[in-house]
Formats: C-alpha cells, sequence, structure tokens
C-alpha cells in the first residue's frame, strides 16, 4: 500500500506543470528562465560562458537570423564592425566616456533592445558575450535589461558583484587574490583612499561607500546621458527631472554629512575655477592599469589623447 501510494505521489509529481519556468512573460520565455539567462551571462564575465544551454548559443546562434523591430538593422550594423575586425579587442580596460568604446556598447545596446523575443535575446547576448570587450558587454547588458520591455521582471546583480575592481581599493583586490590562490579563508578589510592630513577624508565614508557608487552608477543607467527618444523608440518620462531631483538630494545629503564633520557645502562648479583638493582613487581596471589620479590645484582640460 505504501508503495502505491509513493508511486502515486511520483507520477503526480512529474504531471504537475512546472510554472517556475513557463512562459509566462513576453518573449516566450518565464521570467525564471530570463534571470536564470542574465545571472549565467554575467558570471566571472571574463571567463568562458559556464552554463551549458547559453555556452551552445555562443557557438551556434547566428544574430541575423533573429527577430527584430528593427528589421535587423541594429544586428547587420554590429555584425559588419566584428567581421571587419574593428571593435575593441578583449581583456582591454574599457571607458564609457571614450567615445569609440561607448558607441560599440551602445551598437550591442541596440541589438538587445531591439531584440523582440528571448531566443533572440539570449542568444545574442551569449554570442557576443565571447566576442566584445567585456566593460562594453557588461554596460550594454545592463543597460538592455533595464530598459528593455523583455527583462521587466528580471534582477540585475549589483555591480560590484560582477566588476568589484571598479568599487573597491586595489589593494583589497590583491588580498582577495591571494586568499584565492593560496586557498586560505581570509577577512579583508578595506581602507579609504586619503589620508588623514586631508580634511576630506572625513566623509570618505559616504562618498567611497560602495552601496551609495553602486546606486550612483544605476542612476545613470536609469537615465543615460546618452538617450535618443527618436533612435530609441520610447520615451523616459521626466527623465531630466528626475535626473535632477536625485542628484539634488545626493548633494544635500553629502552637505549634511559635511557639515556634522565640520566641513563646509559643496562649493558651486565653475569650468574656468582651480580644484583644489585631487584625489587618488586606488582602483583599477582589470586590464589596464590603475585609474589615473587628479593631483591638487589641477583646472579642466579638454582631454583627447583617446
Amino acid at each position: 500500500m505504501k508503495l502505491l501510494l509513493l508511486c502515486a505521489l511520483v507520477a503526480a509529481a512529474a504531471a504537475w506543470p512546472n510554472f517556475g519556468m513557463m512562459a509566462d512573460s513576453p518573449g516566450g520565455a518565464s521570467d525564471a528562465q530570463k534571470q536564470h539567462d542574465v545571472n549565467s551571462v554575467l558570471w566571472k564575465v571574463y571567463e568562458d560562458i559556464r552554463d551549458p544551454h547559453l555556452k551552445q548559443l555562443s557557438e551556434t546562434f547566428d544574430p541575423l537570423s533573429g527577430h527584430y523591430d528593427d528589421d535587423g538593422v541594429s544586428a547587420k550594423r554590429l555584425m559588419k564592425e566584428l567581421n571587419d575586425h574593428r571593435l575593441l579587442k578583449q581583456k582591454h580596460w574599457f571607458s564609457l566616456f571614450n567615445t569609440k568604446q561607448r558607441q560599440e556598447a551602445l551598437m550591442l545596446y541596440d541589438v538587445l533592445e531591439h531584440s523582440t523575443d528571448w531566443e533572440t535575446f539570449a542568444g545574442n547576448a551569449a554570442f557576443f558575450r565571447v566576442r566584445m570587450n567585456e566593460g562594453e558587454f557588461v554596460y550594454a547588458i545592463y543597460a538592455a535589461v533595464i530598459h528593455s520591455p523583455l527583462t521587466q521582471h528580471v534582477v540585475l546583480p549589483p555591480l560590484y558583484e560582477v566588476t568589484p575592481h571598479l568599487f573597491t581599493n586595489s589593494e583589497v583586490i590583491q588580498e582577495a587574490y591571494k586568499a584565492k590562490m593560496t586557498q586560505t579563508a581570509a577577512k579583508i578589510k578595506s581602507h579609504f583612499t586619503g589620508s588623514k592630513s586631508n580634511p576630506e577624508q572625513r566623509v570618505a565614508y559616504f562618498g567611497e561607500d560602495i552601496g551609495m557608487n553602486t546606486h550612483h552608477v544605476t542612476w545613470h543607467l536609469e537615465f543615460p546621458f546618452w538617450w535618443d527618444d527618436a533612435h530609441e523608440n520610447h520615451h523616459i518620462n521626466r527623465k531630466g527631472e528626475s535626473f535632477f531631483w536625485v542628484h539634488h538630494q545626493l548633494t544635500v545629503r553629502f552637505d549634511a554629512e559635511r557639515l556634522s564633520n565640520y566641513l563646509d557645502p559643496v562649493d558651486e562648479l565653475h569650468w574656468d575655477d582651480m580644484i583644489h583638493e585631487g584625489f587618488a582613487p586606488h582602483t583599477m581596471y582589470k586590464y589596464g592599469g590603475y585609474f589615473p589620479s587628479r593631483p591638487d590645484n589641477v583646472n579642466f582640460e579638454t582631454w583627447t589623447a583617446w
């Protein structure tokens, strides 16, 4: 009798629909499947893809065969750049403020944004994950997941988990590497970048907070400076107002922190005035060395070397 009951339970469980992975959202895939794919494609982004399905897609998917609402114009443009070997190579630093690198990242963003089903979105993500610069890829994926209607319920992993070297100083990264290589458990303490002789060090806990900087990056992805309604095919409602409001709130909070630490409020920024306080971030690119520092008493300059 017990064996019969057990068999009945097993049969019922096998017949019960798997609601977690059913296509319950736009694009022909479940929210659970989308979340899994996004997490997997961002997992250890500087290494090979681990997920078997995405790995297969990276080898077999053809971006030109996908489904798009722009007739594949974005995919054709990016594939031409790829086939002509004009894209930034992997294992190279990426900066959003480098015009060429930003354009390449936004080419991939356009491909993902114009994808009309999840098979096309995930296929493109896997395909270009192994062919484009890692920094460009990460930026494009985050921007696309935030703005694409296909990914409304997908929760992005915080950027400090994907690119930790951009959110903490190089000493912490080196200690983490050492602990990993020696298989030794370690408790690593992160120190602020300034010196005690600099009064600005009193509020370093605010400016160098990992959560605050993650919020700052995400907010800029929500309201990107490169956004063009005519090109993106939809409007971000009250974009300028929301951007200004968040910036204002951060500034007001920072002034409150400064006052509580016996510092003056932040001065107005003037392009012609000298910046008296320097800053050495002590952060590093994954490839390409350390972030440049700003010495004391410098003037704004237009830098076009890159």
